[in-house]
Formats: C-alpha cells, sequence, structure tokens
C-alpha cells in the first residue's frame, strides 16, 4: 500500500530533526512526507530543508498567516493544506499518516508494520501506535484505550476519511473521527506493539498555556462532541483519583459553563451516533483485528 505522511509544524526546532531521523531509518518509505510549517519563527524551517535536499520524498512548505487560530480547526486546516499540496505534486497513496514533529519512534519497521496491518484487514479504517511520555524514568502511555487511535500519529485508510466527510475542523476531532468511521463499519485501532515517545504532550506545552489550559480545552472538545453529562463526571472522576483536585474543579466548572452557554459543533445526527457510541463503549462489542 502507498502511505503519505503530513506533519504539521511550529516552532520545534528542539524536536523536529528527532522526528524526521526516526521515520528516514524506517524499512518502509513513504511515497512522499508534507512537512507543513505554520509561520515557526525558529530555525525549525532551517531543519526540513536541509533533510528535503537530502531525501527526495520529503517536501517543505509554508503555510500562510490566515490570522486568528482556533484550537483543533487550525490543525484540520494545516492538515488538509498538506493534502492539497500531496495532490499538487501527484502523490498517490492510500493511507495517509497525520504525524507530529515531537514525536520519536522506538521501532524501524513502525510504517511496515501498521500498512501490513492496513493489507492483511481491509476493515481497518483508522490506526496509530501507542505514544508514551517519560514520568520518572518509567513510559507511561497517554491512552490505553485499544479502539482509540492517538491524534500524534494517526494512520487513516482513504476510503475511510472520505467516507466519513474528512476530519472535523475543531477541539474533537481526534475522538469524533473513531466515533465515526466505527459507525460507519471501519475498525479503529491502537497498536500497543509501536511504542513511540511524545517528547511535548499537548497538556503541557507552555505555548499552549500549560496543564491548566489544556483541562479547559479537553472539556471544550467533550461539549463539542455533545458528550452527555455524565462523561464529564467520569473525567472529573479520574482527575482526582489521580489526585489532580484543582484540575478536576476546573474541568467541571468550565465544562458545565459551557454545557449552558454553548452549542455543540457535531449535528444532531453525529450526537446521536456518539450517544450509541458510548453505549457500546461500556458495555463492549468492539471489533478489533485481534
Amino acid at each position: 500500500m502507498r502511505l503519505l505522511i503530513i506533519t504539521p509544524f511550529k516552532n520545534e526546532e528542539g524536536s523536529i530533526a528527532k522526528t524526521i531521523e526516526s521515520i528516514c531509518k524506517q524499512t518502509l518509505k513513504p511515497e512522499g512526507w508534507i512537512l507543513v510549517d505554520d509561520q515557526s519563527t525558529d530555525t525549525s524551517p532551517t531543519i526540513v530543508k536541509a533533510f528535503s535536499q537530502q531525501t527526495a520524498y520529503i517536501h517543505y512548505f509554508l503555510k500562510a498567516d490566515e490570522g486568528a487560530r482556533a484550537t483543533g480547526k487550525n490543525v484540520i486546516d494545516v492538515f488538509n493544506f498538506g493534502l492539497s499540496k500531496a495532490e499538487a505534486l501527484g502523490i498517490e497513496w492510500d493511507v495517509v499518516l497525520k504525524l507530529d514533529a515531537d514525536l520519536i519512534i522506538e521501532r524501524t519497521d513502525y510504517l511496515e508494520f501498521i500498512l501490513n496491518k492496513f493489507s492483511s484487514f481491509p476493515a481497518l479504517g483508522i490506526a496509530s501506535g501507542a505514544t508514551y511520555i517519560l514520568k520518572e524514568g518509567k513510559k507511561v502511555i497517554e491512552s490505553k484505550h485499544k479502539w482509540h487511535t492517538q491524534g500524534p500519529n494517526k494512520f487513516y485508510r482513504k476510503q475511510c476519511l472520505e467516507t466519513m466527510g474528512g476530519l472535523k475542523p475543531f477541539k474533537g476531532w481526534d475522538g469524533i473521527d473513531d466515533v465515526l468511521a466505527r459507525h460507519h463499519g471501519f475498525i479503529t485501532e491502537k497498536f500497543f506493539e509501536q511504542l513511540i515517545w511524545h517528547l511535548y504532550p499537548t497538556q503541557t506545552r507552555s505555548v499552549e498555556g500549560g496543564a491548566k489550559s489544556g483541562v479547559r480545552r479537553e472539556a471544550a472538545s467533550y461539549q463539542n462532541r455533545n458528550y452527555p453529562v455524565y462523561m464529564f463526571l467520569l473525567k472529573a472522576a479520574k482527575l482526582t483519583k489521580a489526585k489532580k483536585f484543582q484540575e478536576a474543579f476546573i474541568f467541571l466548572f468550565y465544562g458545565f459553563k459551557l454545557k449552558l452557554l454553548t452549542k455543540p459543533l457535531v449535528t444532531k445526527e453525529e450526537g446521536e451516533i456518539i450517544r450509541e457510541f458510548l453505549k457500546q463503549r461500556f458495555f463492549g462489542g468492539f471489533k478489533y483485528t485481534s
């Protein structure tokens, strides 16, 4: 199968070379890799350009500044920009990987492993490896849900992406995509055999406001997807169990405020699909490749 990679980046000079080296070491090479510069002000564009001069499948593009940025929407705008540039270059693909610029891939067969899964299982629509952070020297997986493919490294089968109508341009896009894919009969699966070190997790980045701002963004993603109240309570309970009491309070306060004052960004039909998915999630019955 033919693979296209799209990597959005902005001011990633501390990590982007490591990510590129991780891909260049892979046993399977992509048809093309579009790295989209979202108005960086550091040396990361210089780093990418240097790699593009050495490697034929690496392509650097600068995305024009379009003013105000909305969390979630900007990520999807950059991804779609990358898709348009791949089309302009004549790159043909069966699977596209949205890959962040702050990842270090452990195994050299990462791309080959995932592409083999897509070849072997035609129903596989979205896949990812398992990103982890280092905490006190130990690897901590960021999400342990097998059905939930992780935003920093997401593989989409072309047919699945088109059937869903593309990705939703708002915070929460990397959760509703799994829901809609499964609604349309596709499998979504995280493969824990493929571990990926996430250097700068979104919730911890000072440039994005730190952990407290991250909790507010997550509450917004819940409301955008029209999650029922019990999902907000469950999330707050998890934060409390982890002794993150302040974050739990912020999440509930901000989440309920959004519930009262704003409307979900999904359609009524999509909201019903999400609620049906949540029931299935709690009562089991998800299909996987193994």
